[in-house]
């Protein structure tokens, strides 16, 4: 016998069991962001606690004359913004970054629940959302390292899906967005080319959208008494800013040793491009001579390997960089079931990597370059199996 409230209870939850699903991960990625919001990273004491105060003391908007940090305009118009509020500077920074991690969480979510072939598209859905938001990596970098990757990674995500669905003037907006946050989202240009090179549905043109739009979020600093170039000469100036091969990212280039690598930066640095532009340039006429249909599963898997190629084999990558291709591999997981396990792995090379920063845990670099070798090997064979047979 059952009481007749207990039964009542029973089918409300059986009736909303996917809202209740949702709340649920909402709630449990909410609780841990709130256990972690007093954590202070390296970056945030040595770095964006006092570039926070030298904003504010600078007037918050007034400060825009000249730069603070080595963020571009826009995230420093949005800092000198929150300088207006009573909130401490590091709520200040993991707030906005978290607010980006429900974002980008929920834009996952959404691409899964309209692009996953399945009988239980809710679920697919909320368990994307799901590990999104709970994801150790987004965690540690918003709510712990107080980094900003979630933002730009949301806007270069969206970009990526508007160019799948055909809407590329808006896809290159969002593009120069991203860009306007981090430089990091040009990681994603390699595959915009090929979608040009392959579909051959708009202008080159189009390109110029970017940094069209990186210049229109200068505009604020511009007139606060800064040049008129001011976004694009502070992304060249990173560019030669910190003289390491690699910066706790397991790359291509560790395969070489390390000592050499750092007395002779310049020429390891110089290969490692020629290396990149190869292997990206043997990926695309690869592509673009088998003729893959463009699902959307190829579309993603192929925005994946392009991505993941430019940031593994491209010299100076930090331990962060790896973050917008695996998000696309989350996406990717949902459509093929064999990218779970690589998908995992990745996201367990990153959490090796942030620990090795945030909680100085020593975990030999090498071991995480042959896991990251091995996995993006996986990826080629995955590549090369499939797609060469669809064509």
């Amino acid at each position: 016998m059952i009481f007749g409230f207990e039964k009542k209870f029973l089918e409300f939850l059986e009736k909303h069991i996917f809202v209740i699903s949702l709340a649920g991960a909402f709630l449990v990625g909410a609780l841990l962001r709130i256990l972690c919001r007093n954590f202070v990273s390296e970056d945030a004491y040595n770095y964006l606690i006092g570039w926070y105060d030298d904003i504010k003391t600078a007037g918050g908007f007034k400060a825009l004359k000249e730069q603070v940090g080595n963020y571009n305009v826009l995230y420093q118009t949005l800092i000198a913004l929150f300088t207006y509020l009573p909130i401490p500077a590091l709520f200040a920074y993991k707030g906005l970054s978290i607010f980006f991690d429900l974002m980008l969480s929920c834009l996952v979510g959404y691409i899964v629940l309209k692009e996953t072939a399945s009988d239980k598209p809710y679920v697919a859905a909320i368990t994307a959302f799901a590990v999104i938001w709970i994801s150790p990596v987004v965690l540690f970098n918003s709510s712990m390292w107080a980094q900003c990757d979630s933002i730009y990674t949301f806007f270069a995500l969206l970009a990526v899906y508007l160019l799948y669905k055909e809407k590329n003037i808006p896809a290159f907006v969002f593009l120069g967005i991203a860009l306007s946050f981090k430089l990091q989202a040009i990681f994603v240009l390699p595959f915009f080319l090929f979608i040009y090179f392959y579909k051959k549905n708009f202008s080159i043109l189009n390109f110029l959208i970017v940094p069209a739009v990186l210049w229109i979020s200068t505009i604020p600093a511009i007139i606060a008494g800064r040049g008129l170039f001011t976004g694009f000469t502070l992304y060249f100036n990173q560019t030669n800013e910190y003289g390491c091969v690699m910066m706790n990212y397991p790359s291509f280039l560790m395969t070489m040793s390390y000592d050499y690598m750092q007395e002779n930066y310049k020429t390891v640095s110089g290969i490692g491009l020629a290396i990149t532009v190869f292997v990206l340039a043997l990926w695309m006429v690869w592509f673009i001579n088998k003729k893959p249909v463009l699902s959307y599963e190829n579309f993603i898997f192929i925005a994946l390997m392009l991505t993941y190629t430019t940031v593994f084999f491209l010299p100076a990558m930090h331990d962060r960089y790896g973050f917008v291709y695996e998000i696309l591999a989350v996406l990717y997981m949902f459509k093929n079931k064999k990218a779970i396990i690589p998908g995992i792995v990745l996201m367990l090379i990153s959490v090796a990597t942030y620990s090795n920063f945030l909680f100085h845990v020593g975990i030999d670099l090498r071991v995480l370059t042959a896991f990251n070798f091995f996995t993006y090997a996986y990826y080629a064979y995955i590549t090369l199996k499939r797609l060469g047979a669809d064509s």
